[in-house]
């Protein structure tokens, strides 16, 4: 085998999950073009994170969560940091329609990880000057309004505009890390069930489950909110839990993004 021997042996009883057929030319190939001895294992995660392996895809999470410091020097918001590390985690691990995972493009000439927070501050700057003003409440609320063609809820919708807009954004940001991050990988980014899976090694309907859920909770806990903080009840009641459920996907993908 081409770039096999004891270190390659010492890799697969390691990784034995791993499907490593072919790894061994990849390995050679690098070499050949100028792949650091010491970037054997980095290349052998990378590879095989680039056939979408469970266990390689995880030490690619570890290395994209400790990104964090070098994004902080861009912009030190926990949002944000929350951003970019999931677009990282895109770019990186979902492939383009006809081309493999950017993560395949990993040469070996420098530590995995320095080349993933590369790639992170150069997402970050990205993000940073591409980024638009951020909608306005009004801005939200007046397109939902705008759009509502039941004139009970278009009436809830124009008398607590500012109500409804803090209820879903409060909702959203009281999700746990993980449900928030799949919303915005499906609503935002626009990534098919099935991508998100191959992200977490896990079946397209368990992420279905996931988003199914948490639009739920998001819903639960704006009705909840509106009517805390409406004090209303009965048939106002059920017309708040009308108001929160109609167009929740444009609601959750507006304040996300």
């Amino acid at each position: 085998m081409a770039g096999g021997g004891d270190e390659l042996a010492e890799l697969y009883r390691r990784f034995p999950a791993i499907d490593a057929a072919g790894f061994g030319d990849h390995l050679e190939a690098c070499r050949q073009a100028g792949a650091l001895p010491e970037s054997t294992e980095d290349l052998f995660i990378a590879w095989a994170a680039a056939r979408g392996d469970g266990q390689a895809v995880r030490r690619i999470d570890a290395l994209i969560a400790e990104i964090a410091p070098s994004v902080r020097r861009i912009d030190g918001t926990p949002a944000f940091v929350d951003e970019v590390s999931q677009a990282v985690r895109v770019r990186l691990l979902v492939a383009e329609p006809g081309s493999a995972p950017r993560i395949a493009s990993y040469s070996g000439r420098g530590p995995l990880a320095g080349w993933i927070r590369a790639a992170a501050t150069r997402v970050a700057i990205d993000l940073k000057r591409s980024a638009a003003p951020a909608l306005a409440g009004d801005d939200l609320l007046g397109d939902l309004v705008s759009g509502e063609p039941d004139p009970a809820l278009r009436h809830l919708k124009t008398l607590h505009r500012a109500d409804f807009q803090t209820a879903l954004a409060e909702a959203l940001a009281a999700l746990p890390d993980r449900q928030r991050a799949v919303l915005r990988l499906h609503y935002v980014d626009g990534l098919r069930l099935a991508e998100i899976g191959k992200l977490y090694g896990v079946h397209e309907s368990t992420v279905s489950r996931w988003v199914t859920r948490a639009a739920e909770e998001v819903a639960d806990q704006a009705r909840r909110r509106l009517t805390e903080r409406l004090s209303v009840s009965g048939s106002s009641l059920d017309s708040l839990a009308r108001l929160v459920r109609s167009q929740l996907d444009l609601s959750i993908a507006r304040i996300l993004r």
